[in-house]
């Protein structure tokens, strides 16, 4: 008798507009090369609609008339283990700690915690599994990509995932701005939400609601039992990534193409926990779907 196909959660169904995000970018409050409104006026001219200052150590005091018309988000970095505090509710400087602490910190107030660059900063299996309950984990970290090969983790969330971690995926820039890499805009997140508000933004991070990308667009995501149709930015490849042996497929077109069915019904090895999705245009470039978790 053929297995049962399963049943996938769909983070994507709540309605609302897709805002683009920034949450991992530094000034001189910590060890970058631009004042805080210098930062963030870079953001804003890139049309970025969310944002967070993400200072070493500490929670800048931003004005809101430095980003008009959009949505500051407080938000801090600590030091090690790197974590961004998303919401975080206090300003100035934080207390470091371990992984328990600091995420424990981040859930007393209510914010959402992620787990930076754990590639660049070189973390043992051990110490990923520690960092839990983590919201998401960074799967690219643009900066560090570009400094020295290190900014990409998606094997290291996939490992979280496989041993049954709900984490999400996190795409950020990290950047600084010093001059001999002065690069920002190349990760980033796209979040829908049904407004621009703090509380909607959260809820939409902590409910998945959000996907990472290099550029490529993903505009719906809509799941049946046996098959994903995903309606995308024009792109050439569209890859579904699942944890059974053997699973998952890749799609593949000549032509940029907008319309993609997923079909997982007839996997030798069907999703165990999750699936997932990549999509690449002809630049390269790469955007990650959230995971869509099976069905318990």
């Amino acid at each position: 008798m053929a297995a049962k196909v399963p049943l996938l959660e769909n983070p994507y169904t709540p309605r609302g507009r897709w805002y683009k995000g920034a949450f991992h970018f530094h000034s001189t409050n910590s060890d970058g090369s631009l004042t805080p409104a210098e930062s963030i006026r870079k953001y804003a001219d890139a049309g970025f609609d969310v944002i967070g200052l993400s200072d070493h150590g500490c929670v800048s005091v931003v004005p809101p008339e430095w980003f008009p018309g959009k949505l500051l988000i407080p938000t801090g970095e600590f030091s090690w283990p790197h974590i961004l505090h998303i919401g975080a509710k206090g300003r100035g400087r934080v207390r470091e700690g371990s992984f328990k602490q600091v995420l424990a910190r981040v859930r007393r107030e209510r914010g959402f915690a992620v787990f930076c660059h754990p590639a660049w900063s070189n973390h043992t299996w051990q110490e990923t599994m520690d960092a839990w309950p983590v919201d998401a984990v960074e799967v690219l970290n643009y900066v560090t990509e570009i400094e020295n090969a290190t900014g990409y983790s998606i094997e290291r969330w996939d490992m979280m995932l496989q041993a049954g971690r709900r984490v999400w995926g996190f795409a950020d820039d990290d950047s600084h701005f010093r001059p001999a890499y002065p690069q920002y805009g190349g990760g980033y997140v796209m979040i829908r939400a049904p407004r621009l508000t703090q509380d909607a933004i959260l809820r939409a991070l902590k409910g998945g609601s959000f996907y990472s990308t290099m550029g490529p667009e993903f505009h719906d995501i809509r799941v049946t039992r046996g098959q994903v149709k995903v309606r995308t930015s024009p792109v050439v490849e569209l890859r579904a990534i699942a944890d059974g042996v053997g699973a998952g497929q890749c799609y593949f077109s000549k032509r940029p193409c907008r319309d993609w069915t997923v079909r997982y019904d007839g996997w030798w090895a069907k999703p165990r926990r999750y699936l997932r999705l990549e999509l690449k245009d002809t630049r390269g470039r790469t955007a990650w779907s959230n995971p869509l978790f099976v069905r318990r």
